[in-house]
């Protein structure tokens, strides 16, 4: 007993620690960066008392055990900037309640509860079941549906918030080994290396680095700006969040991250096809007011005639004012006058098309999300679906991003051809030199960390080592960096100034694209290492390599060295360098690559490549890719300084014939983007590098790819991410976009044709009443009976907002979309088709139903019960057939791989089930009457006459509906949330 006594002693001591950070204020370090408080800084013993105040070190961090992780979360808070898990309890309680405040629902409710207690006076305590009871629990159905259909968006929106959402990492050093984490995990006193495209994981202090330029892209103008840190110009402050464009940097984190905002996306669309559909919406909406009062009005008219039938308690109707009928009696009639005009006004709105968006965005979001693309801006969906022109990159896009040496020529001599054992040591010490040392370094010669290079340093310093026997540690000891210039997409080079330990000498190297290196020589290094002149001859022959390699499709880089001193190094011209070698990397083609190109081209979609490669590499390139034609015309590839002195007239007349800019800069890409538009084409811009963020940002849709080599400026200035390197995806994308705008048409059509059907025969039927005149669903007919149908209300109510909704919109986009070209911006939502198809519904349904109004009870033999009964199962028949007709509303094939849609057909026999259980089985409760065959197959008939009658006015003579037609868009930011 007595020995676990002391093991616990032991343990409890052990778990002891001393209180962390206890000789300041936590605070004042947290809010040093926010206010750049120079003074306070001082005060704390600069840069270097900080680190030693967080308990953290330059070279080996933090202690980084969870222990540490812990104390520094609960002191400083956490950097974890996730969204917190929403209670999907409470929002789907808030969509009920939503629901509820339906105003259609509550005026439901209203007369339901009305129709209890006439219906209780009437017939006594027993009618409240199982009517009373069952038309409740309709109600209840209902609202539950209609939760459950506003609930889904946001399930599907909270899901792939948490799934696809890419997290920004960066390197960081702990207990001295670097290590890469996502921002989110980053803690306060972290040493973190930044580089270009880096994103700054929170408020943080600048340690030693070159160059650093950031751009803080949420500044409080809402622009963003580009800053200069450093000790030089007394600016070691960074802000969390700001974007790393240039130069490289040890930092050491302040303050988390949790200072930037996480917005909820806005499931909606913008732009003129959104204020189309909502023009629509109010233009119908008030059109069913209208049809509303006037019902109303004449009902009133009707009312004080006299000329309204009531139903007494042994079924006969007696007129308004006969002395049988007494005051409650006139008072039941006048609450069904109030009613039916309430009732139409309220279901002739089209807010479906408003859930309709939504629904068919979620579900776009979510498939999307499963190939690994995040959409960030989904109200850009409907951009996509016009898009004509995508511009794009060689490397990474095209071709494979990782790259192989293929050739190096050190002077006039292929090393292919000589052996490497020949080649001169001080030659090769120098080769070394520009290989190794002429990179980013996050720290001093003795550190340990060996930060992450792009692919094409990568690939040369992978063959140096194995080719050339280079040990890149015995280097980096034996030299010592001075000054670094980091690569630049501009200039197209990068820089190193060394010194040599052993005899003090100072060594400038350069390295870039040849095309811009070898100008700079004016001599070049022999395999035996003398040094030569570089003369016309020379020069030649020296380009004519350079020609030969890119024309096979190699990229070529090229190194040049000069021996200098620190005087000397800001005088020396630099044209003055000696080459050492020219480098051809290759970069294979990405599988499928050329079928992509042949799909987008089928699709109507135009290819241009903008590359920084010069022209004979960018014309191999875009030759095995498809993009250029075997036979290309003159002016189809052009180079970068030709586009970027082309005046702007000049620049839009020649974008249709231009294929491929090369020797591209990032203000050419920019250039063609803003041209692009300026034309009228919907640009959709694939990004890479940070050369490309300009055009990123001006394209109508940006997209970059989010692996290895998408940095997070890149996906802070996309719109949309894909976290997979497949171009095929883009054009996945291009047909989901193309999807949801057909979607949205096929069910604006759907709702159009119902709801004017509906409008029309209500109101007619109102106006020329049946005699004597009753109460029906579908063809209101004031005549003051209560209780009005709600089933058959409701049950309306399904179809058009949730069956239709799901039935037209949960579907896959079909290949036959992306064989047509991309639809005009401009072009409006209800196209020819849409309203020649509309037209041919809507007037043969109304025809028809009018008939049996007029005509159904002496020609087909039924009594009043039985012909309503025979409208509303017609009527919900129809809405079936439209909702076939507006699914294929331009397939010329109605009935083309219909048998492929499962869910489709399945939704489509659960309505025409309910119905049968409506008419047949709930017939009671459902304010109908039973049918038999003859008068469902009359029914059947009706509506699936409808069919072919509407694909063959779909293709004759166009019928335009004139105040549809007229409807546009005014305001491009129109948005519901």
């Amino acid at each position: 007993m007595s020995g676990n006594s002391d093991e616990s002693t032991i343990s409890t001591v052990m778990d002891i620690e001393p209180a962390r950070f206890a000789n300041f204020d936590p605070s004042s370090i947290t809010t040093l960066v926010r206010t750049r408080n120079r003074r306070l800084l001082q005060d704390l013993g600069g840069v270097d008392g900080i680190i030693k105040a967080l308990e953290t070190d330059t070279e080996n961090g933090i202690r980084g055990d969870s222990r540490d992780i812990d104390a520094r979360r609960n002191i400083f808070s956490s950097n974890s900037n996730q969204l917190q898990e929403r209670n999907l309890v409470k929002s789907f309680c808030v969509c009920a309640v939503k629901a509820i405040k339906d105003p259609l629902i509550i005026i439901v409710v209203v007369f339901t509860v009305l129709s209890l207690g006439f219906g209780i006076k009437k017939d006594g305590l027993e009618w409240i079941w199982p009517e009373g009871v069952i038309k409740l629990l309709a109600i209840f159905t209902v609202l539950i549906v209609s939760a459950g259909t506003n609930f889904w968006p946001i399930t599907q929106c909270h899901d792939s918030s948490g799934t696809s959402s890419y997290t920004p990492q960066v390197d960081v050093v702990r207990a001295g080994d670097w290590t890469k984490i996502p921002i989110s995990s980053v803690v306060v006193g972290d040493i973190v290396f930044l580089k270009p495209g880096d994103q700054v994981p929170g408020d943080a202090l600048f340690i030693d680095g070159s160059s650093l330029h950031l751009e803080n892209l949420i500044n409080v103008n809402g622009r963003s700006e580009c800053v200069e840190v450093g000790h030089e110009n007394k600016n070691p402050f960074l802000f969390s969040g700001s974007m790393v464009v240039d130069g490289y940097a040890r930092i050491v984190v302040t303050a988390d991250g949790k200072n930037k905002r996480n917005h909820q996306q806005v499931i909606w669309m913008e732009g003129k096809h959104a204020d189309e559909l909502l023009n629509l919406t109010t233009v119908v909406g008030k059109l069913g007011q209208a049809v509303a009062f006037a019902t109303f009005f004449l009902f009133l008219c009707r009312f004080f005639a006299g000329n309204v039938y009531h139903d007494d308690k042994k079924g006969n109707k007696a007129l308004l004012g006969d002395e049988k009928v007494g005051i409650w009696d006139h008072l039941l009639a006048f609450v069904g006058i109030l009613a039916a005009p309430a009732l139409i006004a309220l279901t002739s709105g089209l807010e479906g098309l408003v859930l309709a968006v939504k629904i068919t965005l979620a579900y776009s979001l979510r498939k999307l999300m499963h190939a690994k693309v995040l959409v960030k801006k989904p109200s850009l969906c409907h951009s996509v679906a016009s898009v004509d022109t995508i511009c794009l990159n060689k490397t990474g896009t095209l071709t494979a991003y990782f790259a192989e040496v293929k050739k190096f020529w050190l002077g006039l001599s292929s090393i292919e051809e000589a052996p490497h054992n020949l080649i001169a040591p001080n030659v090769l010490e120098l080769l070394h030199q520009a290989i190794g040392l002429n990179t980013i370094q996050p720290r001093s010669a003795n550190s340990t960390f060996a930060p992450p290079i792009c692919s094409t340093e990568a690939a040369i310093s992978d063959w140096a080592v194995r080719h050339f026997g280079m040990d890149k540690e015995n280097l980096r000891q034996s030299c010592t960096i001075l000054v670094i210039e980091p690569f630049n997409s501009a200039n197209k080079r990068s820089g190193v100034l060394i010194s040599k330990n052993n005899d003090n000498t100072i060594h400038v190297h350069r390295k870039g694209a040849a095309d811009v290196i070898l100008p700079m020589c004016s001599h070049y290094y022999e395999t035996t290492g003398i040094v030569n002149v570089i003369n016309k001859t020379t020069r030649a022959l020296l380009e004519q390599i350079l020609e030969g390699m890119t024309k096979n499709g190699f990229r070529c880089i090229a190194f040049a060295h000069r021996k200098t001193s620190i005087e000397e190094y800001f005088n020396f011209s630099k044209q003055q360098l000696t080459l050492l070698g020219l480098v051809g990397l290759k970069n294979p083609l990405r599988n499928g690559v050329k079928r992509v190109v042949k799909d987008c081209q089928r699709a109507g979609i135009n290819l241009k490549l903008l590359t920084g490669d010069n022209i004979l590499t960018a014309t191999v390139v875009a030759s095995r890719s498809g993009i250029l034609e075997p036979n290309n015309q003159p002016g189809e590839i052009i180079e970068g300084e030709e586009f970027r002195n082309y005046t702007s007239e000049e620049r839009i007349e020649k974008l249709d014939t231009i294929r491929v800019v090369a020797g591209a800069t990032p203000f050419d890409k920019f250039l063609m983007v803003q041209s692009l538009k300026k034309k009228g084409n919907v640009v959709a811009y694939l990004g890479r590098g940070l050369g490309d963020v300009q055009a990123l940002r001006e394209a109508d849709v940006g997209l970059c790819f989010g692996t290895q080599g998408g940095t997070e400026i890149l996906k802070a200035c996309s719109n949309i991410v894909i976290q997979k390197k497949d171009l095929s995806i883009v054009f996945d994308i291009l047909r989901w976009g193309r999807g949801f705008y057909v979607s949205i048409q096929i069910y604006t059509q759907f709702l159009i044709t119902a709801t004017l059907v509906d409008l029309v025969v209500d109101f007619v039927m109102s106006i020329f009443p049946s005699d004597p005149p009753d109460f029906d669903a579908m063809a209101v007919i004031s005549s003051g009976k209560i209780p009005y149908p709600v089933f058959q209300l409701l049950w309306v109510k399904l179809i058009l907002g949730f069956f239709a909704a799901i039935s037209l919109i949960i579907k896959q986009p079909s290949e036959e979309l992306m064989s047509k070209p991309p639809r005009d911006r401009d072009e409006p939502l209800m196209n020819d088709v849409m309203q020649r198809s509309m037209s041919a519904q809507a007037i043969y349904q109304i025809a028809v139903l009018l008939a049996i109004h007029f005509k159904g009870q002496s020609i087909l033999k039924v009594n009043v019960n039985e012909k309503n009964t025979l409208i509303f199962t017609t009527y919900v028949l129809c809405q079936v057939s439209t909702v076939v007709n507006a699914r294929l509303f331009e397939e010329k094939k109605i009935f083309q791989e219909m048998h492929n849609k499962k869910c489709f057909w399945g939704i489509i026999g659960l309505i025409v089930l309910l119905q049968v259980m409506l008419v047949e089985v709930l017939k009671n409760l459902a304010g109908t009457a039973g049918l038999d065959c003859r008068q469902w197959g009359i029914c059947i008939l009706i509506a699936t006459a409808s069919t072919p009658l509407s694909w063959l006015l779909k293709y004759a003579t166009a019928m335009r509906i004139p105040f549809l037609t007229n409807v546009r868009g005014t305001n491009p930011k129109a948005k519901i949330d």
